[in-house]
């Protein structure tokens, strides 16, 4: 085994160096690794007592089923012990075409490993329990749906992702694979996280709460932070992220700490490997002492050598999945790191194949157990903000003066379950449950439908969206969520330790579907147009040169006004990337005659064509809510 790790070097140092016409960057990265004293030559250094679980694939993307290939096979291996010298031994010992393994977790007596499986490329992935050794296959879960990413629970239950709700994400319409808990035997399933985007990674901490990173891409957020839940899923909340930075495939150091692969961009969970310190207290723009990258060298856009998958070793290094040609040209192999990011030296390597997520086979102290705590008999939760004055500065979003805001908006997610888009913006369908109000001291107070994803708009006087909340929150069965310091403030301080709102009765949003209001183009402001607009903007020379007739054009899929109102050629009349939405776009300040620009003139229609109170409010709404076209 030694001796082809060894030959397995000089092969990839040859093909190093006549790459460098083509790859410089990779070159680069490769030899300062491959080069340093740790990775002259093979260690020969014995973990005796401990192997190492990994997935052998013929593909290198493995980042949830949704992007597991139905042309992909794998296989659970088994390295005993930790070496280069040691065993390889194909655990799983599939066969069939388009079979593969992902996501080993071993049991906390070091004797199970629990894994997700399609036994075919027709079959769908289901959870499956074995003996380290191969022995005893058990399957957990049996049903057409994709379940992945499971893990044990210390109160004998086990966490998992899954497609099981059936709706589909916000950016590529695939089915959306959310938190899941079962008993052991696969009974009881129950969905505990309701994004509309992926859940990934689920890893259960050392206090026993879920660290997991969460696709957050409430329109024209899209972003991959790491966030944090009970194993009933109360008290989820942000850990660790920002707009710009990515983290994936996190595991736990002895210290509490978490290593992770950091990465900026969508949907790629490579690039370098990080320490987070994510016991500082941070908002969302990086802080000093937030990270340590430990490996600067290595892109963080994974378009050059790579790293994935980090576990720490029992004798304080780090086992990774690394790249040195990079991703694209494949090749990941097994390797080990110190914590510091030196001594970069070859594990194990197949050259024909891909080593992914590597896990140490041995025992480990269960985490603390964190008592259920949800109420099955309740259908709603409470949430309250203690102070919506209380934000970070640098999250593109404006900062409201005291007193300037006057309620929330609750806004209600509506899942999708078809691939086409909503119109011609980043958002999707919504509901409004209603409003609240916001009290002096800036906290406000509202009981919601329990298990129902929300966001919040902070609105003005006049109706309209000061700060846009880009993140699906939602509260579980009998929950009181009082976490919430502000709005993207810094977390883990407080910022109102007494608020107003907590004394006071929550606003009772919890109202029956039917009484959920929708604005959106089709059925709220096409009406409006027809009624007060199309008289003087339609025809062949309309007024303003702006047409607002609601026919659609053969080949087009939406009408007129709805396309030039988004995209008109001369002017962008509606703003839906740049919140505040309804504050920044054309429209309401031309028809309303606010701002510098127009105020002069005062409202565009007037007398009896003026518009009606509650067309302004749909009007300003429909903008905020990202303008939907049904």
């Amino acid at each position: 085994m030694g001796q082809a790790n060894n030959r397995f070097r000089r092969k990839y140092m040859r093909k190093i160096k006549t790459s460098l016409q083509y790859v410089p960057g990779v070159l680069l990265a490769a030899v300062l690794f491959l080069s340093q004293p740790g990775c002259t030559s093979v260690p020969e250094d014995l973990l005796d007592n401990s192997a190492l679980i990994f997935v052998k694939a013929t593909s290198n993307r493995y980042l949830n089923t949704n992007f597991i290939s139905r042309n992909s096979s794998s296989n659970l291996y088994m390295l005993s012990p930790i070496s280069p010298n040691g065993t390889v031994t194909n655990l799983t010992r599939l066969t069939a075409p388009g079979a593969a393994v992902a996501d080993p977790d071993i049991s906390y007596d070091g004797l199970k490993v629990l894994f997700s499986m399609r036994r075919n490329r027709d079959d769908s992935w289901n959870i499956y329990e074995m003996n380290i050794d191969g022995s005893n296959l058990r399957q957990i879960t049996d049903s057409p749906f994709d379940d992945c990413d499971p893990a044990y629970l210390p109160n004998g239950k086990i966490i998992f992702c899954s497609n099981r709700p059936g709706y589909r994400d916000e950016y590529e319409r695939r089915p959306v694979e959310v938190l899941h808990i079962m008993n052991a035997d696969g009974s009881d399933i129950e969905q505990i996280s309701f994004n509309m985007s992926d859940d990934f990674d689920p890893l259960v901490l050392r206090d026993g709460r879920i660290a997991w990173t969460r696709w957050e891409h409430h329109g024209t957020i899209n972003r991959f932070p790491l966030f944090f839940t009970h194993p009933d899923g109360q008290s989820t909340f942000l850990h660790f992220g920002n707009h710009r930075r990515n983290f994936w495939h996190a595991r736990e150091l002895e210290n509490g700490k978490l290593v992770a692969i950091m990465s900026n961009r969508v949907q790629v969970d490579r690039g370098a490997l990080v320490l987070l310190n994510s016991d500082v207290t941070a908002g969302d723009e990086d802080q000093d002492g937030d990270y340590i990258n430990l490996t600067p060298q290595i892109s963080i856009s994974g378009d050059t050598t790579s790293f994935k998958y980090p576990f720490p070793l029992p004798d304080g290094r780090l086992v990774v999945s690394y790249a040195p040609l990079g991703h694209d040209a494949g090749d990941y192999g097994l390797y080990t790191i110190d914590r510091n990011g030196g001594n970069l030296s070859l594990l194990y390597n197949d050259p024909n194949s891909n080593e992914l997520d590597a896990v140490v086979v041995a025992p480990r102290p269960k985490p603390q157990v964190i008592p259920e705590k949800r109420n099955s008999s309740a259908t709603t939760g409470v949430f309250v903000n203690q102070n919506v004055y209380n934000r970070q500065r640098r999250d593109g979003q404006q900062i409201p003066g005291p007193g300037e805001v006057k309620q929330v908006m609750i806004v209600e997610a509506v899942p999708q379950l078809s691939r086409e888009r909503n119109g011609l913006t980043s958002f999707e369908s919504k509901r409004i449950l209603g409003t609240a109000p916001v009290y002096e001291d800036g906290s406000f107070a509202i009981e919601v439908p329990a298990n129902t994803p929300f966001s919040i708009n902070l609105l003005d006087s006049l109706g309209r969206a000061i700060v846009i909340k880009r993140s699906w929150l939602y509260a579980r069965p009998g929950e009181k969520f009082a976490e919430c310091t502000g709005c993207h403030g810094p977390r883990g301080q407080k910022s109102n330790p007494n608020p107003i709102a907590a004394t006071q009765t929550p606003t009772n949003l919890n109202v029956p579907l039917e009484q959920r209001e929708v604005i959106d183009f089709k059925t709220a402001i096409a009406p409006i147009i027809e009624q007060k607009c199309i008289s003087c903007h339609s025809g062949a020379t309309p007024a303003g040169s702006l047409d607002l007739s609601l026919e659609t054009a053969p080949g087009d899929r939406y009408p007129v006004a709805y396309q030039n109102l988004l995209r008109g050629e001369n002017k962008r009349y509606v703003e839906t990337s740049r919140v505040p939405f309804s504050r920044r776009s054309l429209l309401v300040n031309f028809l309303m005659g606010w701002g510098e620009d127009h105020a002069a003139n005062g409202p565009h229609l007037k007398g009896e064509a003026a518009l009606t109170p509650d067309e302004v409010r749909k009007i300003i709404t429909w903008i905020d809510l990202g303008s939907q076209y049904q």
